[in-house]
């Protein structure tokens, strides 16, 4: 099980007792309106399954993030192409913070060292600019943009996709061969 702990946040697998948390995050349209494969409405049902697809996954890293209750998800799965891709949502309670700055940090570290991925990709819509400033501080750098279709917004929206390698990533937090950069 890989439980993460960093100056503020404790990030671990997520458990069914996340369950309602993750439902009450992902029905609030301001989350769900950032996110590409979320259903629209979010039900508890949803969540479960989610969950239970978490616990099957050897291969991705998916943690939930807590500073004293339950904030929001980072993970990192590989998409049918076999590419890792970061994601990530945060309840509105905990944005603004630097929370998830500081989750995805150590999550992108955990999988450039578990994993031995050479580069992980990721993207934001164009209208999110402070998902865009967590991966400019992370060092991703842009690569392309991508129509996509939102379930919450009915509609396409373009996602500007950015790619991290891992020597950019070590180049700006140290070796990941130390603890350093976690």
């Amino acid at each position: 099980m890989d439980i993460l702990v960093t100056r503020r946040l404790t990030l671990r697998p997520p458990l069914d007792v996340d369950a309602e948390a993750i439902t009450a995050g992902l029905q609030d349209a301001n989350v769900s309106r950032m996110l590409s494969n979320v259903p629209n409405p979010y039900t508890v049902v949803e969540a479960n399954k989610w969950i239970k697809k978490t616990q099957n996954a050897k291969d991705d890293l998916y943690l939930s993030i807590y500073r004293h209750k339950f904030l929001g998800v980072v993970s990192i799965r590989k998409d049918e192409d076999g590419i890792p891709n970061l994601g990530y949502w945060l309840e509105q309670s905990a944005w603004g913070q630097g929370f998830m700055s500081e989750a995805a940090r150590a999550a992108v570290s955990h999988a450039f060292r578990k994993f031995g991925h050479d580069h992980i990709v990721s993207g934001a819509y164009e209208d999110n600019r402070a998902s865009m400033t967590i991966l400019e501080k992370l060092g991703f750098e842009p690569d392309r943009a991508i129509v996509d279709h939102n379930p919450t917004r009915k509609c396409e929206v373009t996602c500007n996709k950015a790619v991290l390698t891992r020597e950019r990533f070590e180049s700006l937090f140290g070796s990941l061969d130390t603890s350093a950069a976690a």
